[in-house]
């Protein structure tokens, strides 16, 4: 049987300094989500590392912490790599800001198989032809979605945090009373992908609801849960979506409480999703070929 591959993700429930962090600025989001579906403290984009991992690689796979780990997959797990002396490769993964800590191990690139977008690559320092994509858009290669004839209705997935925000609460039960059916952060990524899959339209707070979509061929919609719009979204989804040629773009929830908000949304990420179809191909092609270290360590 093959050796078990050491894998590092984002984890409250196996990481103790992960697990004292959530407790202190999430705890009360937390507990609401205990009375979801889903294992308390988890977050299906991290969990999705075992299921990517152990499918590309047809190996099994079990979390191991920074400095004991063969591979970091998917998640914005780069400063806590370099910041706690990570060792494993580096497959897809991405960074939340540019900014990098100054003490930066000199021989983490050679570690790198692939980086989520070009805005990391550029901000490591990392050649030119380092490949490119999220380890999440490899899921259209192992669990295809239904035919666009058997998909039925919208469904917003929640970001683990929105649950510990009173106007974000509130802004998930205007969507709910608006049709939407609301998904935990905290489903296994067996039962996201199953909804996904099977959905007409993705509305997620999150970036791997996103990520996921696009990989499934649903359309999707970035959507901001906060009182007011952000100006921008973050680094992290501009790296993301660059990575598949498109542009960033968030959608205030208000803006999607009626049907013709709700349409011009659903128009625009069936436009994305054909737009970025072949590139996406084209990543996960890139992916697969990136983790053959991986399947012969």
């Amino acid at each position: 049987m093959s050796r078990s591959v050491r894998a590092f993700w984002w984890s409250p429930r196996r990481d103790p300094r992960v697990l004292a962090h959530e407790l202190r600025d999430h705890a009360s989001g937390w507990a609401r989500l205990a009375l979801a579906r889903g294992p308390v403290l988890t977050n299906h984009g991290d969990e999705l590392s075992a299921v990517v991992l152990r499918e590309v690689l047809g190996r099994p796979v079990r979390w191991a912490p920074l400095g004991r780990e063969d591979v970091v997959a998917v998640g914005s797990a780069m400063i806590p790599y370099l910041t706690r002396r990570g060792r494993g490769m580096i497959w897809g993964t991405g960074l939340h800001t540019p900014e990098l800590p100054a003490d930066v191990p000199s021989d983490f690139r050679e570690r790198v198989l692939a980086v989520r977008g070009p805005l990391a690559r550029a901000a490591l320092g990392l050649d030119e032809r380092t490949p490119l994509g999220d380890p999440g858009l490899v899921v259209r290669a192992l669990r295809p979605g239904l035919p666009d004839n058997r998909r039925r209705g919208t469904v917003l997935i929640t970001h683990f945090t929105s649950h510990a925000d009173q106007s974000d609460r509130a802004a998930i039960r205007a969507l709910r009373a608006a049709g939407m059916r609301v998904l935990s952060p905290t489903l296994t990524p067996d039962e996201m992908l199953r909804e996904i899959g099977s959905a007409e339209h993705v509305v997620s707070a999150g970036m791997h609801g996103v990520i996921l979509a696009h990989a499934l061929r649903t359309p999707a919609t970035l959507v901001s849960l906060h009182a007011a719009l952000p100006s921008s979204p973050s680094f992290k989804y501009h790296d993301y979506h660059h990575s598949v040629g498109l542009e960033a773009r968030a959608t205030h929830w208000s803006a999607l409480l009626g049907a013709e908000g709700r349409r011009a949304a659903h128009s625009a990420g069936a436009a994305d999703v054909v737009r970025a179809d072949r590139t996406i191909d084209s990543l996960v092609a890139g992916l697969f070929a990136a983790a053959a270290p991986l399947r012969s360590s």
